[in-house]
């Protein structure tokens, strides 16, 4: 029995190092504000589906199994995103919204000089 088991496992190594395309995503999408949980199962299912399909079909552009995942994680979230759910952002991606502070002027400060009258052009 071992004899024919090994052959068969060295195979099924051998293929599992090769193949590119993952068999599901690495990251977390949780359901939209108004979205059941039967629905978010659906359209994980429908977005799997797609993302299988899209994968399989540039599978010898991929070359690695990371560069594989990278694409399937991507083309899922944009596709569970556009179905209304919540996917991950980057951190990269927050806007600072603090602002600098400025000490006001001095109290003694002297006016600034009055502009100069803008000449209008000659009719």
């Amino acid at each position: 029995m071992l004899k024919t088991t090994t052959p068969l496992l060295l195979l099924a190594a051998a293929l599992a190092a090769c193949s590119t395309i993952p068999a599901g995503p690495s990251v977390l999408v949780l359901p939209g504000s108004d979205k059941d949980f039967q629905h978010f199962r659906d359209d994980d299912l429908a977005c799997r589906q797609i993302v299988q399909a899209q994968l399989v079909s540039v599978k010898n552009e991929l070359s690695s199994r990371e560069e594989g995942q990278q694409r399937y994680d991507i083309d899922y979230i944009q596709c569970m995103y556009g179905k209304g759910h919540r996917v991950p952002v980057p951190g990269g991606l927050s806007y600072d919204t603090r602002q600098d502070w400025h000490p006001p002027p001095p109290p003694q400060l002297p006016p600034p000089p009055p502009a100069e009258p803008v000449a209008e052009p000659a009719k």
